[in-house]
């Protein structure tokens, strides 16, 4: 989708010193306006940071207005982040003539590895990231709620003891990736649906509309569910021109996803595909033709950078 963004940044707000930098970003799915105060590291390299989050966002059948407060502490190493914060979310779901508002406070702790060779061009290696939170929902009920979700990102050059050769380039590497996630809380908590999870799109399951998995309800709508269980894998191999390594690899790959408020009702849909990927001046550039099992679909993709 067509995506246009903007970025601001003051790295020095005058009277406290702290770094403030936000983001406008407007496309087809998603409108979203944040900011984020950073306050200078101590000596363990530990800083406090408050953010604002407004969105809207295209969510399974729905729309979704959403509000996200936060306020913590974070630790950026070279390969170990780590946060603590607390956390206000709101989110009001439209749905026709229809609209409901659920909103929740909840402290949260998250922590992310990456081990890869070189960024953002990673060739081998790995992340993973962790996040656990408790809260409660703010409503006339009031009800607590623990929530805890995993991601994992491998590459695994398919040449083994050869890697950096040749060879080795030319066979270029498997990239697997899996997320989980769970939300535990009574079957009657209104937890705002920004808690809750959806999957689908360029980064997810590609053949598949942006959020656009999740539970089916009565009525046929698809809203965001408690269980979330996703996972793909994928060969990467660059393209060679009269002998020579090129900027440009090949992929084929085979995605998965689910999510339901019941672990017994995860029903994965497929998506299955290739594309290409290009080391762009800006990051690396993924154009992806896949198709949706589940909906007999042919869908386009397109993303830039590595994030993990």
């Amino acid at each position: 989708s067509d995506v246009c963004s903007s970025d601001l940044t003051h790295n020095k707000v005058p009277g406290i010193g702290w770094r403030a930098a936000s983001k406008l970003s407007l496309d087809r799915e998603t409108r979203s306006l944040g900011t984020e105060l950073t306050a200078p590291p101590d000596e363990s390299g530990w800083r406090w940071v408050t953010s604002a989050l407004f969105q809207s966002q295209a969510s399974g059948s729905s729309d979704v207005n959403s509000q996200r407060y936060r306020a913590g502490r974070t630790q950026a190493g070279e390969q170990i982040d780590r946060n603590y914060y607390l956390q206000y979310d709101r989110a009001k779901v439209s749905d026709g003539s229809l609209s409901a508002v659920a909103d929740a406070l909840s402290a949260n702790y998250a922590w992310t590895q990456r081990n890869f060779d070189s960024l953002p061009f990673p060739s081998s290696g790995y992340g993973l990231g962790v996040e656990l939170g408790g809260g409660v929902t703010l409503g006339s009920s009031r009800q607590p709620y623990v929530r805890a979700q995993a991601r994992w990102l491998a590459l695994w050059p398919l040449a083994g003891e050869r890697a950096g050769t040749r060879a080795s380039m030319r066979s270029g590497r498997l990239a697997t990736r899996a997320e989980g996630g769970m939300v535990l809380a009574r079957t009657g908590a209104d937890l705002p649906s920004t808690q809750l999870f959806l999957t689908g799109g360029d980064t997810t399951v590609r053949g598949y509309a942006y959020r656009s998995i999740g539970t089916e309800l009565a009525n046929g709508e698809i809203a965001a569910g408690r269980y979330l269980a996703a996972g793909s894998v994928e060969w990467q191999r660059p393209i060679v021109i009269n002998d020579q390594l090129t900027d440009w690899e090949s992929a084929v790959f085979l995605d998965a996803g689910a999510v339901a408020d019941k672990p017994s009702a995860l029903r994965a849909q497929v998506g299955v595909g290739a594309g290409v990927r290009w080391k762009s001046p800006v990051g690396p550039l993924q154009i992806d033709l896949a198709y949706g099992v589940a909906v007999k679909q042919l869908r386009l993709h397109l993303s830039v950078g590595f994030t993990f």
